[in-house]
């Protein structure tokens, strides 16, 4: 099985709501230069637990500069029935990228596929402000947003990146030394340096 590497926010929903952010969503994706189309039809959504989600988007092929990758946009619904401490329905949404295409094979980030990787996450920053945005891979998959949200301290910062707003900062005060952090005014920009090798908020 494959295994991917994914760019990921969550957003409270509501059944007002839940259209906008799905609007929102295809908005980015196709600022991306991606399809959106599963997005924007009109289709059966898979309710679950009181909640629209659905996550048969297809994968996609997506040339980086003459270098092909495969992405999945993808939605889905977090609860209390899958997170007891859940006080709001929230939805996550990501786009997931085959790890064997943005990494070598010592698990750094390939240099051709850094900048896209970035610009992707700060669309998604700009768009959705309410949780931060968490680049993570198969194993750390939404753990930094779990972690944040039941309180468990150890666990916010297994991410390999993430853009994260200022009212947060008091939950991510304690800087590991093998991340690279750069804060402004308004937002906290951290990139785990065994991965980058450099701040990829200064390559683009």
């Amino acid at each position: 099985m494959s295994e991917y590497s994914q760019i990921q926010t969550y957003i409270k929903s509501n059944p007002e709501n839940f259209k906008d952010v799905i609007k929102q969503f295809a908005e980015v994706l196709n600022s991306l230069g991606l399809d959106s189309k599963y997005f924007t039809t009109e289709q059966d959504w898979e309710l679950l637990h009181t909640l629209w989600v659905g996550g048969d988007a297809e994968e996609q092929f997506f040339n980086n500069d003459g270098y092909q990758l495969h992405i999945r946009p993808y939605v889905t619904g977090w609860t209390s029935a899958k997170r007891k401490e859940l006080q709001d329905i929230w939805l996550e949404v990501s786009l997931l990228f085959l790890t064997v295409d943005i990494e070598n094979r010592i698990g750094q980030l390939k240099d051709e596929h850094k900048s896209l990787l970035w610009v992707t996450m700060e669309k998604l920053s700009k768009e959705f402000k309410e949780s931060g945005v968490y680049f993570t891979n198969e194993a750390t998959d939404g753990r930094p947003w779990e972690a944040l949200i039941c309180g468990e301290k150890e666990g916010i910062w297994e991410f390999d990146a993430a853009i994260l707003p200022e009212y947060l900062s008091h939950k991510y005060n304690d800087y590991p030394t093998e991340m690279f952090i750069n804060i402004n005014e308004n937002t906290i920009f951290v990139a785990r340096k065994s991965i980058w090798r450099s701040e990829p908020w200064l390559i683009i």
